[in-house]
């Protein structure tokens, strides 16, 4: 019996029911810094582990969704998805999961941000999910590059200035 079957057994509802629709990330390439693969790798192997004990700690049979199950079984969906288009590249240059982008817009003003996991954007820290419509336009970039957005207001042109 699998992880899936064991989990589905234990609630009333099939399992596209028992959780939330997660966002997968669309199957693609995802560009990463050697140490963020390396996180990568270390995160999905303890989700895995950590979704098994959650599993197996769950004993009622209430048809009630475990919700800590239903995250945990949502971001090992996402991060297995992004390691199985993951690589590594160690190019300093190269605007890739891990590192931070410097963009100048048309009027001049420039921002920064690190991209990250799709899934782990949170802008008001600075961080953009490579899955993003801007994270997205500027995966695989480098500085002088001009890269189209899909904004909510708009299309929009930015320059890549900058890559750490």
């Amino acid at each position: 019996m699998n992880m899936a079957t064991t989990i589905r057994s234990r609630s009333m509802l099939p399992m596209t029911e028992a959780r939330p629709a997660a966002r997968q990330p669309a199957r693609r390439d995802w560009p990463m810094t050697p140490e963020a693969w390396h996180r990568l790798v270390v995160e999905v192997e303890e989700l895995r582990a950590h979704v098994f004990v959650l599993a197996a700690d769950t004993t009622a049979d209430d048809g009630v969704v475990d919700l800590p199950i239903a995250q945990a079984i949502r971001r090992l969906q996402t991060l297995a998805g992004v390691l199985e288009g993951a690589s590594c590249i160690d190019e300093p240059t190269c605007a890739v999961i891990g590192r931070q982008a410097t963009l100048r817009e048309d009027d001049g003003e420039t921002f920064s941000f690190r991209l990250v996991f799709p899934g782990d954007g949170e802008p008001a820290q600075g961080w953009i999910s490579a899955d993003s419509p801007l994270g997205a336009a500027v995966l695989g970039r480098r500085p002088g590059d001009v890269v189209e957005v899909a904004a909510p207001a708009g299309r929009r042109a930015v320059t890549l200035v900058g890559v750490r």
